[in-house]
């Protein structure tokens, strides 16, 4: 029977995946500007890299974690009917980081020239004192993120998310009308202007009238003797001091692809979006969607029922990245074509981008799994353990990111992101289990593995199919690429989903409608049992 939280976290779920596929389209546009004015040249590396700095800073603050260290925090007080206490944790916490954000801003102003060429040490001067310029440009956008962080965890504690699924699309259109409006006079620098723009906006002024709507009161606030604030820092400490994996990874690429050809953070980056894009739909929408209830579920103490709620998730969003898995490592070159080949993107750009692609698009499945898998680590206030294991994980993928690098290139430093992820997601998957249910959730790793064996196959049949169908159809034209790309999804598609009939995958038979695709599904499968061999409570 659908439960009220169940629906609740479905509608959540669906508006935040809405937002993101619109987000990554308006992004796909960013980027298809970008490559068309641009193409893959040194000013387009540069540009990338200058977000490394700004990127750190926000993650040294956790600030890109504000959903996850704030919510339970301020969900408490609204629990307790402490709501006037939560507004002065809000306001403290606001004014006490914030300083300390703009203090670290004001420096990295002063030393971007000479940190720059640490972060990409194969740069010649005039590349890196480029990206040092435009890394100006785009780091006080930072407080506007940093703020608009805290303002968008009041909403979701409240279980508003309109007004925070509205702020990527609007920072994304900042970039666009920066790029259209100066990008032809200024170059990459219109762009770096437009995300300052964009993030003001769509971040900050946006989401003031949200939180005030919902009746945020703020005052500039310093005690550091408050309780939220105390309890705030501890739970971010772990995130301050770690280098997990999901952070670093894309730096480490940034990194080692500074010592490639030009061009090759550029194809680096227009791949990772790509990939991100199902990600962002069915991982980050389905993550960010089921925290506050399981939050509330960890609150309770009710592991079981958090471990069922969050596994149930995570199998629906398997069952359907798997599949675009499969869809995307196949098509990646059609893929990139359709998106970024026009003005001075070229075939050769095409090419490489593909080639990143179908290694980073291996990983699409286990980029979801961490997503769900880590809040519900967070959800038990726990943020030492996705930290440390992903600090682990990213030192033990190092080598891999280097030996990889030297053989294959940009194909290898997108393959050793793969075996980041996975090694970070299934470790994590496994110690979350243990903390919950324990051995009862062994059974459940075989509809994973069904799930897995089913894309693998259908990506292999696919490539097989493409190949023939190579004689009759070419990919390198607008229209081979669309008619390839739309029969190859279907046939891929189809072929993924009868596999996954035939290898009798629990999941798979869930799905009755089309619009069960759609959204994370909000009961139990029925038999009365999660399919992780534990029953609902």
């Amino acid at each position: 029977m659908t439960d009220r939280p169940g629906r609740q976290m479905g509608r959540a779920a669906a508006l935040m995946m809405g937002s993101v596929l619109l987000s990554r389209i308006l992004g796909y546009a960013r980027d298809a500007v970008i490559a068309w004015q641009h193409g893959a040249t040194i000013e387009t590396d540069a540009y990338f890299v200058a977000f490394t700095i700004p990127d750190f800073l926000n993650y040294l603050l956790a600030g890109g974690s504000l959903s996850i260290t704030f919510i339970p925090i301020f969900a408490r007080y609204l629990a307790e009917g402490k709501e006037e206490e939560g507004f002065r944790s809000f306001s403290t916490i606001a004014t006490v980081m914030g300083i300390g954000m703009l203090f670290f801003i004001v420096l990295g102003e002063f030393l971007a020239g000479r940190v720059i060429p640490f972060l990409a040490p194969g740069f010649p001067p005039a590349q890196a004192a480029l990206a040092a310029r435009l890394t100006r440009i785009v780091l006080p956008a930072q407080i506007f993120f940093y703020i608009g962080g805290l303002l968008m965890a009041v909403q979701y504690a409240r279980k508003e998310f309109l007004l925070p699924a509205l702020a990527p699309l609007i920072y994304n259109a900042g970039i666009i009308a920066g790029g259209l409006l100066l990008g032809r006079d200024q170059g990459m620098e219109g762009f770096a202007w437009g995300v300052l723009a964009g993030a003001f906006l769509g971040n900050f002024a946006l989401q003031i009238y949200g939180a005030r709507r919902g009746g945020l009161s703020f005052f500039p606030r310093l005690d550091f003797s408050d309780p939220g604030l105390k309890e705030f820092i501890r739970l971010s400490i772990p995130i301050m001091l770690g280098f997990s994996l999901v952070v670093v990874d894309e730096w480490t690429t940034r990194v080692f692809g500074s010592f490639l050809l030009a061009g090759a953070i550029t194809w680096l980056n227009n791949a990772r979006r790509l990939m991100l894009v199902p990600v962002g739909i069915f991982g980050q929408a389905s993550g960010v969607a089921s925290y506050p209830f399981l939050s509330s579920l960890a609150a309770e103490g009710k592991k079981e029922e958090m471990w069922n709620t969050l596994t149930l998730t995570l199998r629906w969003v398997f069952l359907v990245s798997a599949g675009v898995a499969a869809i995307a490592v196949v098509l990646s070159r059609e893929a990139v074509l359709l998106v970024y080949q026009r003005g001075a993107f070229t075939i050769d750009d095409t090419m490489r981008t593909a080639s990143a692609l179908s290694a980073f698009c291996l990983g699409i499945p286990f980029w979801c799994a961490q997503a769900i898998v880590s809040r519900g680590f967070f959800a038990m206030r726990d943020t030492w353990t996705p930290t440390l294991v992903g600090t682990g994980a990213w030192i033990v993928a190092l080598p891999v990111y280097y030996l990889l690098q030297q053989s294959y290139g940009v194909f290898g430093l997108a393959l050793a992101s793969t075996v980041g992820i996975l090694l970070y997601a299934g470790t994590l998957y496994g110690i979350l289990m243990r903390r919950t249910v324990g051995r009862r959730g062994v059974p459940g790793l075989i509809e994973y593995g069904k799930l897995a064996l089913a894309a693998a196959l259908a990506g292999a049949a696919g490539y097989l199919l493409l190949g023939a169908a190579s004689r009759f159809l070419a990919w390198e034209t607008v229209f081979g690429a669309m008619i390839r790309l739309a029969g190859g999804a279907a046939t891929v598609g189809g072929i993924y989903f009868l596999l996954a009939f035939l290898l009798h995958s629990g999941t798979a038979r869930t799905i009755h409608r089309r619009e069960d695709l759609l959204h994370p599904p909000g009961t139990v499968p029925d038999g009365g049992s999660d399919g992780n061999g534990v029953a609902p409570s």
